[in-house]
């Protein structure tokens, strides 16, 4: 994936900075998943993988953006992000319900920051975004299901 610009926009850099570090972004979703991850290593090494995968897609997905808002001529500053405690959980059954609502914000955001944009440089990696997004999503709800079933047999 090339990562670039058709010109300089304040404008499309401001509109991408919620999807860097916003209320719903890929900052705090990577904070979220690798905290998971090391979290529920010894427990769960299987559970502990997938967030770590999710934690790089994240990371992945903050680098790539940080680097178009440069392009676009403005500062990848990080600021307004959330750090709500009650992300950051114990409970798997809690995890998976925070996980997956903050994938499905992120689609949202990724969406309306793609209906705003009018650069297709930009659009093209956020549609590839939204599927990786949809991809981790479906994980997380076969995850959920799994550990729901555990619970009951």
């Amino acid at each position: 994936m090339e990562i670039k610009v058709e010109s300089k926009s304040k404008k499309n850099a401001d509109i991408i900075k919620e999807n860097y570090c916003g209320k719903y972004s890929d900052l705090l979703s990577f904070l979220l998943y690798k905290y998971q991850y090391i979290y529920f290593l010894n427990e769960d090494s299987y559970f502990a993988s997938n967030m770590n995968k999710f934690s790089n897609d994240s990371l992945v997905h903050f680098e790539i953006i940080g680097k178009l808002i440069k392009l676009l001529g403005d500062d990848p500053i990080i600021n307004n992000i959330d750090l709500n405690e009650n992300y950051f959980t114990t409970d798997k059954e809690k995890v998976l319900e925070i996980d997956i609502r903050l994938t499905k914000e992120k689609i949202i955001n990724y969406t309306k920051s793609l209906n705003n944009i009018n650069d297709d440089n930009i659009k093209d990696i956020l549609n590839d975004f939204i599927i990786e997004e949809r991809k981790n999503l479906e994980i997380l709800e076969i995850l959920q299901l799994k550990y729901k079933r555990e619970k009951f047999y």
